[in-house]
């Protein structure tokens, strides 16, 4: 008979057994890391969304997702009160947050977010530019028309960027307040793209982005995303030019492409200028009057009426509001600002899935047009039927899972090697402690 281990023998080898566990494992936690020495001039800091998960935010849902703990909201006012943010407005208590607002946080946040570095110049930078408040409310039929708001419990553009090819934007213009990025000049060849007064890229960026919702306007169609404005002059760009603009905007890190610039299409170098975003998977946006032809990854789009009748016959994949409607500073008609509504549904569908490709989002979208106008809320929310869950792929077995495995196999070899010894051992024991029986003679 085989006797059992002591508890006093299995309590070190379980200890044993326990610790080379943890060693194989990486169970023990690292040590906390001490701040960036930089801490002074770069630090860790998030933009304020429209909201997150339907609700709008507050440091307390900030604190959560960014450091683990709601208590810790406190942190968060104590290292922003007082201090004067983009729209000239200072963070008080809790609650009054507004979009755009760039907040201080804690050396330890983790998030994909959060952003490192300089933090943006606070107050107001005074725009250049006049720009109407005055815009007829009736202008504003073509957000009416689409409700992009409905698919903002979804998702709001977060996460992508989306780069105007046009006449440059005003980044400091009402309603843009900590949604448009540096931007560039091609048409110089050097400087931004963000201070610009001329032209329509502004209002371009409006309908992709904008948000007034100090003055009871809303004109983006995701006011999460963020607009990378590349210029390339205010009339018709040289081809040349065009195509180095188009090159540019592909290699921002831009999720969207929007060509608000009237362009000749049908230029080798444009076209393989186009044909290069797509393979870098950036949806490419454009207006139906130049002439491209059809391609996954591209859309092009025509300008419809109040009455949802194309304002022209140039060949259009889908159509969408670009006659009068509202937008920053003046309201304006053409297929550019069918296009911006356009390239802002794109901005709500990869923010919403961001694993589909180029070609992918441009099908989703134009699988749920109502009456071939754009619908922002169903391309958000429909998932076609081509477009299955992703699987994840097995990961490969790393070397530490193979010599885990390993160990396993020579931990029971072991044991079955020790156990059998020991049988062997006390039925020797035992045969040696038996007397032989005596002979009868």
């Amino acid at each position: 008979m085989v006797r059992a281990m002591p508890a006093t023998t299995r309590r070190p080898v379980a200890l044993v057994l326990a610790a080379c566990v943890a060693a194989l494992t990486g169970a023990a936690l690292p040590a906390r890391a001490e701040p960036p020495a930089d801490a002074v001039r770069n630090r860790y800091y998030y933009t304020v969304g429209r909201g997150h998960q339907g609700a709008p935010e507050n440091l307390r849902e900030i604190a959560e997702r960014f450091l683990g703990d709601p208590q810790r909201a406190g942190e968060i006012l104590e290292l922003n009160a007082g201090r004067v943010q983009p729209d000239g407005g200072r963070l008080t208590n809790l609650g009054n947050l507004t979009p755009g607002w760039h907040l201080v946080l804690p050396w330890d946040a983790v998030g994909a977010e959060i952003q490192h570095g300089p933090l943006p110049v606070s107050g107001t930078r005074p725009s250049k530019c006049r720009w109407s408040t005055t815009v007829p409310g009736a202008a504003s039929w073509g957000q009416s028309l689409l409700t992009p708001s409905g698919a903002w419990t979804v998702a709001d553009g977060s996460g992508v960027k989306v780069a105007i090819v046009g006449s440059g934007v005003d980044g400091s213009a009402p309603g843009l307040a900590g949604r448009v990025l540096g931007g560039t000049d091609v048409a110089a060849g050097t400087g931004r793209g963000d201070d610009s007064c001329s032209g329509s890229g502004t209002a371009l960026a409006g309908i992709v982005a904008g948000d007034d919702g100090a003055a009871g306007r809303t004109f983006g169609v995701a006011p999460g995303a963020k607009v990378i404005p590349v210029k390339a002059g205010i009339t018709k760009p040289a081809p040349g030019l065009t195509a180095t603009a188009i090159e540019v905007a592909a290699s921002s890190g831009a999720g969207v492409l929007l060509v608000g610039a009237t362009v000749d299409a049908a230029n080798p170098r444009v076209s393989a200028a186009i044909s290069e975003a797509i393979a870098r998977d950036v949806v490419v946006v454009i207006p139906a009057t130049a002439a491209v032809p059809a391609a996954d990854g591209l859309l092009r789009v025509g300008a419809a009426d109040r009455d949802g009748r194309p304002s022209d016959g140039a060949a259009a994949d889908l159509l969408a509001p670009g006659a009068e409607v509202a937008s920053i500073g003046r309201a304006g008609t053409g297929p550019e600002y069918a296009a911006a509504f356009v390239a802002g549904t794109i901005a709500l569908v990869r923010s919403a899935d961001p694993g589909l490709s180029a070609a992918q989002a441009t099908r989703r979208v134009l699988d749920t047009v109502v009456e071939g106008v754009v619908a922002p809320v169903a391309a958000v929310t429909t998932r076609a039927a081509a477009e299955p869950a992703a699987v994840a792929a097995p990961a490969p077995p790393s070397s530490l899972g193979m010599l885990g495995t390993v160990l396993i196999g020579v931990a029971i070899g072991l044991t079955m090697l020790v156990t059998v010894l020991l049988v062997s051992y006390l039925w020797r024991r035992r045969s040696a402690s038996v007397s032989p029986p005596g002979r009868t003679g």
